[in-house]
C-alpha cells in the first residue's frame, strides 16, 4: 500500500492488444499501432495530435521536460511538500530548485507567496492533485491563469486526473508556457507498462520532443495502452470502485480520531500522533507497506494507498491496535 498502484488488473483487452502485436516485437515501431493509439489518445484527452507526445512513463516526460527547462536557463520552483521525485529529478540534470511551501495542515497554495517568487527565467512544477498530500492544489481557471502569467513555464502533473476529474488540458491551445503530464499507471492499471504522455502547444510539443528518443515505448506497452483506451468503460468502473474504498477507508480512519486529507486521488494522507516512521515500521513487522517521511512538515504523516477491500481491512486492523499502545 505504498506505491499507489491500482488495486485492480488491467482491462482484458489489454492482454488482447498485447497478445495481437506480440509476434512484431522483432520490429522497432509499427506505424498502424502508434497512429491508432495517437488517434484514440487524442480523441480521449479532446486535443489535436499535434499537442501529444507519448513517453515512456511519465517520469521520462518529466525528464524531457527537464532538459528542456535546463537548455532555457529556467530555475525550477515548485511547492512543498509536493513530489519529491521532481526534486531529484531536477537535481540529477544540474537544474537549480527552489521550494515554496504550501499552507501548515491544508496543504493549500500560498498565491501570495508564489507571486513573489515568480519571473520569466522561471518554470514552476505543480502536481494537482497533489503527491503525497492528495487534495487539489488549485480547481479554478483564474489561479492557473495567474501562475501562467507570473511564471516563464507552468507543469501541471495530472497523475491522477481520472479521480479528480478536473483538468486544465482546453489551456494549452492558447497557452505557450504550459505543459500537463499524465499516466496510464493510475487509473488505467498499467504501471508496469510504463507509459505516459504530455499534453502541450503545438509549438512547445515539436521543442520537447527534441528531447525524446525514437521508438522509446515498447511495443507491448504501446498495445497494453491502446487496449486500455479501448476500453474506457472499465476504467471508469475501476475509478468509481477506487474511489469508494478510498471514502469507506477514510471514513473509518475518521472513526479512530486520526486526521485524514479529503483525497482526490488513489491514496490517502493520514496525520498521526507519533512520527510516520515509527508507525510504517510497526505496519511493516505486519506485512504492511506504507510511505512515511524524513521531511519535518510531513514528518507525522504517512501515506495509503487504496487497496482491496480485504487488504484495506487488514489495515484498519493493524493501525487500530497500534493507535491503542501509544
Amino acid at each position: 500500500m505504498h506505491l499507489n498502484e491500482s488495486a485492480f488488473e488491467p482491462s482484458k483487452l489489454v492482454a488482447e492488444y498485447v497478445t495481437k502485436y506480440v509476434n512484431k516485437l522483432n520490429l522497432y515501431n509499427i506505424e498502424e499501432l502508434e497512429r491508432e493509439f495517437i488517434r484514440k489518445l487524442s480523441d480521449y484527452v479532446k486535443l489535436p495530435r499535434e499537442s501529444l507526445t507519448a513517453f515512456p512513463s511519465s517520469t521520462e516526460a518529466l525528464i524531457a521536460i527537464m532538459r528542456y527547462i535546463r537548455s532555457r536557463g529556467l530555475k525550477l520552483m515548485t511547492v512543498w511538500p509536493s513530489f519529491h521525485g521532481v526534486v531529484d529529478l531536477a537535481r540529477m540534470e544540474g537544474i537549480s530548485i527552489g521550494l515554496i511551501q504550501l499552507t501548515p495542515e491544508n496543504f493549500e497554495l500560498d498565491l501570495v507567496r508564489l507571486s513573489k517568487e515568480g519571473g520569466p527565467n522561471k518554470a514552476l512544477y505543480l502536481p494537482n492533485p497533489n503527491n503525497p498530500t492528495s487534495n487539489m492544489l488549485f480547481s479554478d481557471r483564474a489561479t492557473l491563469e495567474f501562475l501562467l502569467r507570473k511564471f516563464g513555464l507552468v507543469i501541471v502533473d495530472e497523475a491522477y486526473y481520472e479521480f479528480a476529474r478536473y483538468t486544465v488540458a482546453d489551456f494549452v491551445k492558447d497557452a505557450d508556457n504550459l505543459v500537463i503530464v499524465r499516466t496510464f499507471s493510475k487509473a488505467f492499471s498499467l504501471a508496469g507498462a510504463r507509459v505516459g504522455y504530455a499534453l502541450a502547444s503545438r509549438e512547445l510539443t515539436l521543442e520537447l520532443q527534441e528531447y525524446t528518443p525514437g521508438f522509446s515505448i515498447a511495443t507491448t506497452s504501446l498495445a497494453a495502452a491502446l487496449g486500455a483506451l479501448e476500453d474506457m468503460e472499465y476504467m471508469e468502473k475501476v475509478v468509481k470502485e477506487t474511489i469508494e474504498l478510498r471514502d469507506a477507508l477514510r471514513e473509518r480512519l475518521l472513526s479512530l480520531g486520526l486526521h485524514v486529507l479529503d483525497s482526490k486521488t488513489n491514496f490517502l494522507f493520514i496525520k498521526t500522533p507519533v512520527p510516520g516512521r515509527e508507525i510504517a515500521k510497526r505496519l511493516a513487522q505486519r506485512g504492511i507497506r506504507v510511505r512515511s517521511y524524513g521531511f519535518e512538515e510531513i514528518r507525522n504523516y504517512i501515506r495509503v494507498s487504496v487497496s482491496q477491500k480485504e487488504n484495506n481491512s487488514v489495515f484498519l486492523e493493524a493501525i487500530s491496535d497500534i493507535l491503542k499502545t501509544l
